[in-house]
């Protein structure tokens, strides 16, 4: 194996053992809820303090990469969730499992900045769009997580033990890719990492964040809270919007959930090919139309069915959106690769936090269709912003 595809290998590492760690306990929130005692508005509090630990630490990543390098900040960070995420297992209280779980995002936050800036590097070298096939191992990670969430229920093994076990495999994993260093890349892009690394250090995070904003960065954060409203709505609500129209929703939750993760998974495993096909901007344009017509038509039917066919659709249409920001994010003039990855990371956690509060805003007030909605006015705004991703597939 040459060090260009180690290089290769140990990001697809990184991507799948985040993706498993996250979502290995979804499937047991139920049971954290009701050891904890929390009522629905009290487990929706404890999850929402947790994600201010990413929101504080994202923009830390960046100085971390430039001092340290993408591949030992990844290990590090990964390394660092695995304690607190074993504490979740045997948190007693609604206090330590919030801060735990606010340790864990915070880890998180920089594990993600630094496996999208390796990412990015060897696509670099790679001189073609690789940087999908990464976020489908990602993707993939989250439905393993999920299983393993699901097949320890099954198999009556306790939340702890469970997680303990993940913690020492998943820890296992890092520690190979980061004593291998992940494979060197070819000198060339050692030396353009280097460079950026050395401009960056006399740049604050404010200035960064002024400098980014300045040339384009507003837009590709607008692009990516859109990006956020189309993946993040049918996932979350779909299962209330289902239950309003259908007197038996219980199998087209489940349908609408499957068909849009693997949709979406399935989306970025093809995704490099067909943005080198049809374009970057070409391709978003075109599976955000087609999100726009058959989500809206989904909600003017009002049935079971045409919101999981929309759903499909919407999983398979927003699969390439987040790959094409980071890529977009590190091609920025005048920043970084590290601190524009750091930056728009960190407004997609934004959007994770304010896309909940506007639809449930909006559902109560005009009902949750009209919540629903917000993903077809959300995927009909992408198609112009999209434009900020024009010529930036190079560097």
């Amino acid at each position: 194996m040459t060090p260009l595809q180690r290089s290769r290998v140990g990001a697809t590492a990184f991507f799948t053992v985040n993706g498993i760690a996250l979502f290995a306990i979804m499937p047991r929130l139920a049971q954290i809820q009701a050891d904890l005692g929390l009522d629905d508005a009290g487990l929706g509090v404890v999850l929402a303090v947790g994600t201010v630990g990413g929101l504080l630490v994202g923009p830390l990543a960046a100085p971390l990469i430039h001092r340290w390098g993408a591949v030992p900040v990844a290990s590090a960070a990964g390394l660092l969730s695995l304690p607190p995420l074993v504490v979740l297992g045997w948190a007693g209280t609604p206090i330590v499992f919030a801060l735990a779980l606010g340790l864990v995002l915070a880890a998180d936050a920089v594990m993600d900045s630094a496996m999208n800036t390796r990412a990015l590097e060897v696509e670099v070298v790679y001189g073609r769009s690789i940087i999908n096939g990464f976020h489908a191992w990602w993707s993939l990670g989250t439905i393993i997580g999920a299983a393993l969430g699901s097949l320890s229920i099954l198999i009556g093994l306790a939340l702890g033990p469970f997680l303990l076990l993940l913690a020492i495999v998943s820890g296992a994993v890092l520690a190979v890719v980061w004593s291998m260093g992940a494979g060197a890349v070819p000198e060339g892009e050692q030396e353009r990492n280097a460079s950026d690394r050395g401009d960056a250090a006399d740049m604050s995070r404010r200035q960064a964040f002024v400098t980014m904003m300045a040339s384009g960065g507003i837009v590709l954060a607008l692009f990516i809270m859109g990006a956020i409203l189309v993946e993040d709505v049918p996932a979350r609500w779909g299962s209330i919007y289902l239950t309003s129209v259908s007197a038996s929703p219980d199998t087209w939750i489940l349908l609408a959930y499957v068909g849009l993760t693997t949709a979406m998974t399935i989306g970025r495993f093809t995704g490099d090919r067909l943005v080198d096909r049809f374009g970057e901007v070409r391709w978003i344009r075109g599976s955000m139309a087609a999100v726009v017509v058959v989500m809206g038509g989904a909600l003017l039917v009002g049935g079971p069915l045409a919101f999981v066919l929309a759903s499909i659709v919407s999983g398979f249409g927003v699969a390439t959106l987040f790959p094409a920001a980071m890529r977009a994010a590190s091609r920025l003039p005048g920043v970084s690769p590290a601190m524009g990855v750091a930056l728009v990371t960190w407004f997609s956690r934004i959007g994770f936090v304010i896309s909940p509060l506007v639809v449930g805003f909006i559902a109560s007030a005009a009902g949750i269709g009209w919540g629903i909605a917000l993903v077809v006015f959300a995927a009909a705004a992408i198609i112009p912003l999209s434009a900020v991703l024009r010529s930036r597939v190079a560097r």
